[in-house]
Parts: structure tokens; C-alpha cells; sequence
């Protein structure tokens, strides 16, 4: 049985969602399948995670690993990694995300493990502004392509980025599009009644709800939802942020000063999810970068209409006037967009129909793990997948 070992420092948002799917799923597929984890920065619900799912079948080591470069923390979770995979000899290391990726991979090769395939989820120099800060991640990916087999990309735009930036040769990196669970029936097409906390909504003649979902880091674009929010013109438009995060407290303040305590909520973390996007109309994702977002997969699955900022991995999930509208990253455009599609209901539903088709195709995680374990099992039967 082939044993792989998939290692991620940040068990939130994405990153998550990607590993509590396709974990389970390739135990399935006959891989013994261990997980090691960083607990530091999670969902509050990631104990239960975890148990479900060593439920399902999965190893599970948590040790602790910090995101950023802190040299003292990272030489001790170097040591653990590399007790760990000295004592187990995995025939494959696939390591997630970018603080994971740079001690997986280097501890891997330290201990002579020959296959190291890394998923980068959105490169880190692209979601940091600061030119030095900026060329220093893309020198460390240079550097670490070299310990890399092979590169597994969750959208092509990042094989692309990959290759064009030098870091990994074109025949070194699959793509291997994100998935989810099939949901025969869009529920955004019936509006359902949703309650959380303080915020309440009654039948289907309520506001029409606009909801972006995601951490609340800079890259992710909270303020420019919050601008968009202020110059939306749609009267009783009502917007929802759903996720935690560093601008929690920043966004309420802007929320108070710019008096938009009657049209803006934040919800933070939200389990159920499954009724936020029910009763949403459209979901709005604002981002500076992604890799291939989640959130709006769940949007295409739930059957809501999206706006998204034209971006790196935006432009992978969305194509515009098809399966949603793509805008330029400024306020008012994501504002105008949704206006747009708040005033034509038609349409809405439209491009959310069509949204739900696209994902039905081509998001399933049986094509994911079709794809993902003829790479994993031509790589250790010595062959090119």
C-alpha cells in the first residue's frame, strides 16, 4: 500500500477544506493516508475536524509550526518533522502552503525521501505588497523548486506562475483542479430563512444579500467589499461577511465610522454554511490573489450568482458573463456589478444556473481523485504521470 504523508502548517479556510475532502477520499482509493498538522492557527471547530477525520481513516500528527519566520520556532518544528519522517518512511511527501511547504520539503529531502510534491495554494509573493518581503518568498520558491518532484497546482494559472517565475520546469507540475462534494440541487435557487446571532431574515420578500466568505487577512480584499458595500445603490441591500481573522476588529471599526451598521453584518465564524449561502443572492470575493477559492465553488454548488475581482485564480473559477461577473479590483466596479445583478433577477439566476452546471462538470471529487492518484501512482511506479 502506498503510504503518503501530506503535511500543512494553517489549518483554516482553503487549506482546510482541501485537505478534510481529499483525505478521506484517498483512503478510499486504497492510500494510506497520514496528515500532519499545525493547530496554531485553525478553525474552532478543528478538534472535531480531526476526530472526523481519523473516523475516516487518516493518521493524524499535530505539531505545532508558526507562519511566519520565527528561526528558534522553526528549528524546533524542523527536529519533530524530521523525527517523524525518519520513523516512518513515507513513499510520497506532499506538503501544502508555503511555511509547510519550506520545512516539509527540505526535511523530506534531509531524510532521503524521494518523492516531495508540493501544492503552493497561492504563492506567498503574490499575496504580500512589499516588494523586499516579495522577492524574498520568490527566491526561497526558487530555491525549494529545486527539492520539489513535482509541483501539484490547484489551477493552471498557478502552473503558470510556477513556470513563468522559474520556479519549477513545465514538465515538473500537474494541475489538479479543487473539488467538492456534488449537491444535485442548487439551494440559492429558494431562499431560505436563516438565523445567526442578531442578524435574522424572514421568508423569501426579505433583502437581497450580498456575502463574501473567507479569512479576514489583507490579500482577501475585506475593505474593498466594505467600500463596494458603502456605494452599493441597491436600496435594502443587506452584506454579509462570514470568517475570522487580524481585520476583524478593523472592519467593525469601519463598519461605525462609515455608519453602515444598518446594511453591513459581520458574522465571523460560521458552521453552518450551507444556510448562509441559501439565503444568499449573490457572493462577492474581492481578493488580491487566489489559487483556486473555495468559496466560490461553493457558491457555483449552492446556486448563487458571483462577482469577483479579475485575478490571479478568479479568472480560473469564473469566466465573465458565463459562469459570473469578473471586475476590475476597485470598489466601485465589484459595487456596479452587483448592482447589476440585484436589479436583474433574470440574469442572476441565470448565470447561477450556469454556474451550478460548470461545477457539476468539472469540480466533482471523483475527477479530482482520478487525477491526483494517477500522479501519486505513477511517481512511485518510477513513471512520468
Amino acid at each position: 500500500m502506498t503510504r503518503i504523508v501530506h503535511i500543512c502548517e494553517g489549518f483554516v479556510g482553503g487549506l482546510c477544506t482541501h485537505l478534510c475532502t481529499i483525505l478521506p477520499a484517498l483512503v478510499d482509493e486504497g492510500f494510506d493516508t497520514t496528515l500532519v498538522v499545525s493547530l496554531r492557527r485553525s478553525f474552532v471547530d478543528a478538534a472535531m475536524r480531526i476526530a472526523g477525520l481519523r473516523d475516516r481513516g487518516v493518521t493524524v500528527h499535530v505539531i505545532p509550526m508558526s507562519r511566519g519566520i520565527h528561526p528558534l520556532h522553526d528549528l524546533r518544528s524542523f527536529a519533530r518533522l524530521s523525527q517523524l519522517l525518519s520513523r516512518h518512511r513515507f513513499d510520497i511527501v506532499h506538503t501544502h502552503g508555503s511555511k509547510a511547504g519550506a520545512l516539509g520539503r527540505v526535511v523530506a529531502a534531509a531524510n532521503g525521501h524521494r518523492i516531495r510534491l508540493h501544492s503552493p495554494h497561492c504563492f506567498a509573493f503574490l499575496r504580500t505588497g512589499a516588494r523586499p518581503t516579495r522577492h524574498l518568498y520568490l527566491g526561497a520558491e526558487r530555491l525549494l523548486g529545486r527539492l520539489t518532484t513535482r509541483m501539484i497546482a490547484v489551477a493552471p494559472s498557478e502552473a503558470d506562475i510556477a513556470v513563468e517565475n522559474r520556479i519549477v520546469a513545465r514538465d515538473k507540475c500537474s494541475v489538479v483542479m479543487n473539488a467538492l462534494p456534488y449537491n444535485a440541487t442548487p439551494s440559492g435557487t429558494q431562499r431560505a430563512n436563516t438565523s445567526h446571532g442578531a442578524i435574522r431574515f424572514e421568508g423569501t420578500g426579505g433583502p437581497h444579500i450580498v456575502t463574501m466568505v473567507g479569512r479576514l487577512v489583507d490579500y482577501k480584499g475585506v475593505f474593498r467589499f466594505l467600500h463596494a458595500a458603502r456605494l452599493s445603490k441597491t436600496k435594502g441591500a443587506r452584506f454579509l461577511i462570514v470568517g475570522d481573522g487580524e481585520l476583524s476588529t478593523p472592519a467593525w471599526k469601519f463598519v461605525r465610522e462609515h455608519g453602515l451598521d444598518h446594511k453591513v453584518s459581520l458574522l465571523g465564524y460560521v458552521s453552518d454554511m450551507e444556510s448562509v449561502y441559501a439565503r444568499s443572492d449573490i457572493v462577492a470575493l474581492c481578493s488580491d490573489a487566489e489559487a483556486w477559492p473555495y468559496c466560490l465553488l461553493e457558491a457555483m454548488r449552492a446556486g448563487c450568482a458571483i462577482v469577483a475581482t479579475a485575478v490571479i485564480g478568479n479568472r480560473d473559477a469564473v469566466t465573465h458573463n458565463a459562469t459570473g461577473l469578473v471586475v476590475r479590483p476597485d470598489p466601485a466596479d465589484v459595487a456596479g456589478a452587483i448592482d447589476d445583478l440585484l436589479s436583474n433577477e433574470t440574469r442572476r439566476r441565470q448565470l447561477a444556473r450556469q454556474a451550478h452546471a460548470y461545477f457539476c462538470q468539472h469540480h466533482t471529487v471523483q475527477k479530482q481523485m482520478s487525477q491526483l492518484s494517477r500522479i501519486y501512482r505513477s511517481l512511485c511506479n518510477g513513471e512520468e504521470p
